[in-house]
């Protein structure tokens, strides 16, 4: 019988495997509805934002760093976000 060696390269490869199938897994259940208004309301565009903020009945854009996002500022928009 042969026995193969495991490397250390090999050892990295396998404990990156399983951190990635674990985030895999976990991620979804972590999510936040904070985190999710962040995911669907940054925008290129202020006009853009405007648009998104009359359809969740709020008013204004406000910038995020080069992105901007619906409503007024953020706990408008996460009222907003929490109504639709």
């Amino acid at each position: 019988m042969t026995q193969h060696s495991t490397g250390p390269f090999q050892q990295t490869n396998r404990w990156a495997l399983l951190a990635a199938l674990a985030a895999a897994t976990f991620a979804p259940l972590l999510t936040t509805s904070a985190a999710e208004a962040h995911m669907q309301g940054m925008f290129k565009t202020k006009q853009e934002a405007e648009k998104r903020a009359a359809e969740l009945k709020c008013k204004g854009a406000f910038a995020m760093g080069s992105l901007w996002m619906p409503c007024a500022n953020m706990q408008d928009l996460h009222k907003a976000m929490d109504k639709e």
